[in-house]
């Protein structure tokens, strides 16, 4: 390492120190080559963290010198405020950076107790302009919601390069105009304010709205759609409705909403309005990718039929199940062929799976867990349903989801990937009451008479069908894991 150029050091360097400068400073300290490139390159000095060191006394200093190495670059900051904050350090922070505003590209703040993020931002108010701002996002702990309308003070600073913008549990400090990704937790507003924000915004790509707020509003029903045709990316999850409008029909701001050119919808959590009536008919008709998290896809209301509607989106590509079930959205027997009983055993299975103790662990015969009205049922009846799915992610699999992925992708030849999740081994292990190193290759059964058989190569059985890739990418909306 030490015979390499010093520019391609640097370079390097920049690869292991991505996700923040304050990682080259075990490489500056091995000899004086190393400190050289490291030193003399202010591109790698473009990523502060303030508060990276244990001793947050020495924010300070370290946010000064990495301003002054990073020259004339561009740069980014990430803010994650300690806890409790020490408001007269931050202030000192803040300070630095609207000395060198003219080059801020990116801010990102996270606060954790009461503190509002968008108070540390307000401290940057006497700067008055930050050119080159391209993303900001302001993150508070907060289950506060928020609107859409202008802030009683004013804008505080002029943003006019502002393209990504996330705000959770903070009102925005800048207008929503010239945005290209917008990240709203919370979003209760108006028809009027949103439809100014998708004029203002006609090059929207990604629109990602955690917790949203349904309200029912009748008045509405007379105003226009609105169209957002650049819109490629839709994240979704739903707050509890007011107890006043709980058991009314929910209508939706995204009724008006006119989608067609999304390729992504993302639907996270177990709170989910009938789907029918919250899209227009005319959204989705390019969708190529679903992803569902956490989703209740049978409702307890009859009347809602949600599996019906994500089943007739037909030009669906990629299907990613996370904590969602595939044998609702999915099935390959008829829904008359599943019993009551089944159906019971089969919430139960869903209700207590991340419990670490396990329930009624019973391993049935394999020709007892693929019915014989599965092998009857018509193969266009099968195809009808996402007929143009090539890849499914899955993040868990039980015993009985093994069998039904086998089955599904051996009566489906067009599907050729497979995407399973790190936590896919753990499950399948507790599902089948294995012990500790129990293997996901290895699916045991035993017949009726309990003589054993051979023990069936799930992977093997897949291998021949599908590639598997492990399941790693992230989601619009964080997922923390099944609701208590």
């Amino acid at each position: 390492m030490d015979t390499l150029p010093t520019e391609l050091l640097a370079q390097i360097f920049k690869c292991g120190a991505s996700e923040g400068c304050h990682l080259l400073i075990p490489y500056k300290a091995v000899n004086r080559c190393w400190r050289t490139a490291a030193l003399e390159y202010p591109d790698l000095w473009t990523s502060v963290y303030p508060f990276c060191s244990i001793n947050n006394n020495d924010a300070v200093s370290w946010t000064s010198f990495c301003l002054e190495r990073s020259k004339s670059c561009l740069f980014d900051v990430v803010l994650h405020l300690p806890s409790p904050p020490n408001m007269a350090l931050v202030s000192k922070i803040m300070l630095l950076i609207a000395q060198h505003i003219q080059r801020l590209r990116s801010l990102s703040v996270f606060a954790v107790d009461q503190t509002n993020a968008g108070e540390v931002f307000a401290l940057l108010e006497n700067a008055q302009r930050a050119p080159r701002l391209s993303n900001l996002e302001l993150v508070c702990d907060d289950t506060r919601s928020i609107s859409m309308t202008a802030p009683h003070d004013g804008i505080l600073i002029s943003t006019p390069a502002l393209s990504s913008l996330r705000l959770h549990g903070v009102r925005s400090p800048v207008p929503f105009v010239g945005l290209r990704s917008l990240d709203l937790k919370g979003l209760r507003t108006s028809y009027a304010d949103f439809e100014a924000m998708a004029t203002a915004s006609p090059l929207l790509v990604q629109l990602v709205l955690p917790n949203i707020r349904l309200l029912v509003d009748p008045q509405t029903s007379t105003f226009p759609p609105i169209q957002m045709p650049s819109l490629k990316a839709l994240a979704l999850s739903f707050a509890h409705p007011p107890p006043s409008n709980q058991f009314n029909p929910c209508h939706s701001l995204l009724s008006f909403l006119r989608l067609p050119n999304v390729e992504y919808l993302e639907l996270v959590g177990s709170i989910i309005p009938d789907l029918a009536a919250t899209f227009h008919a005319s959204c989705f008709s390019n969708l190529r990718t679903l992803r569902l998290v956490g989703l209740t896809i049978v409702s307890r209301d009859p009347a809602i039929q949600n599996a019906s509607y994500l089943r007739s989106l037909g030009t669906i590509e990629e299907l990613h199940l996370i904590h969602s079930y595939a044998e609702y959205l999915l099935p390959l027997e008829q829904q008359a062929d599943r019993s009551p009983k089944a159906r019971l055993s089969r919430t139960r299975s869903i209700n207590f799976r991340d419990e670490p103790k396990a329930h009624h662990r019973i391993i049935h015969p394999l020709n007892k867990m693929i019915p014989a009205s599965r092998a009857s049922l018509p193969l266009d009846n099968i195809e009808a349903v996402y007929p143009k799915l090539r890849c499914v992610c899955l993040d868990t699999l039980l015993a009985k989801d093994a069998v039904w992925l086998y089955t599904f992708v051996t009566e489906r030849p067009n599907i050729r990937l497979v995407r399973l999740s790190q936590n896919i081994n753990r499950h399948f292990s507790d599902s089948l009451g294995l012990s500790d190193g129990g293997a996901l290759q290895t699916l045991p059964w035993r017949n009726l008479d309990r003589s054993d058989h051979q023990p069936v190569d799930a992977g093997k059985m897949l291998r021949e069908r599908v590639q598997v890739e492990e399941l790693k990418a992230e989601g619009l909306i964080p997922w923390r894991g099944p609701t208590p």
